[in-house]
C-alpha cells in the first residue's frame, strides 16, 4: 500500500477496503535478511524468523541478545563453539537474533539479555526457556534433553 499524503474520507475507505481484503501488511521492525551464513551460528531477523525458527523439520536453539550486553558478549564464543559442535546434526539449528533491532514474536518473552529458548520441531507453539548456566556443556545437555532427533552421547 502506498503512503497516503492526505487523511481524507477516500483514504479511509481505501484503508478499510484493503483491511477487509486482507491486503495490508503489518510493519515489522527487522534488519535485512543475511545474504549468506557467516560462521556456525544462524542469524535470524524478524523477516526470516518463521522460515528458520518455526521450520517444523528443525529443532532450534535461539538466543535473543543485545549487541551492547556484556553477558551476551561473554556468551558469544561459547555459543559459537556450541553451534560448531551442533553443525554435525542437520536437524538442529543454533541461532541468534538481535532483539534490539528486530521485533520479537509474542510467544518469546524476553525480559533481559541474553534470553535463550529451545523450539522443538514437533511443538513450535511451546518454546522452552533455558534457565541454566551459559556453558557449552550445559547448553549441549539442554539440547540433548529436548531434541526430537537422536544425538549420540559419544559425539557430544
Amino acid at each position: 500500500m502506498e503512503p497516503i499524503e492526505e487523511f481524507d474520507s477516500g483514504a479511509i475507505r481505501k484503508f478499510l477496503s484493503d483491511f477487509r481484503g486482507n491486503k495490508l501488511k503489518p510493519h515489522i521492525k527487522s534488519q535485512p535478511i543475511p545474504k549468506q551464513k557467516k560462521g556456525p551460528v544462524t542469524v535470524v531477523v524478524a523477516n526470516n524468523f518463521d522460515q528458520i525458527v518455526l521450520d517444523k523439520t528443525k529443532d532450534v536453539l535461539i538466543e535473543f541478545y543485545a549487541p551492547w550486553c556484556g553477558h551476551c558478549q561473554k556468551l558469544e564464543p561459547k555459543y559459537k563453539k556450541l553451534a560448531k559442535n551442533m553443525n554435525k546434526y542437520p536437524d538442529v539449528v543454533v541461532a541468534k537474533m538481535d532483539a534490539t533491532a528486530n521485533d520479537v514474536p509474542t510467544d518469546f518473552k524476553v525480559d533481559g539479555f541474553p534470553t535463550i529458548y529451545f523450539v522443538p520441531s514437533n511443538n513450535k507453539e511451546n518454546p522452552i526457556k533455558y534457565e541454566g548456566d551459559r556453558e557449552v556443556k550445559t547448553l549441549t545437555k539442554f539440547i540433548k534433553e529436548h531434541a526430537t532427533v537422536s544425538l549420540s552421547k559419544e559425539e557430544l
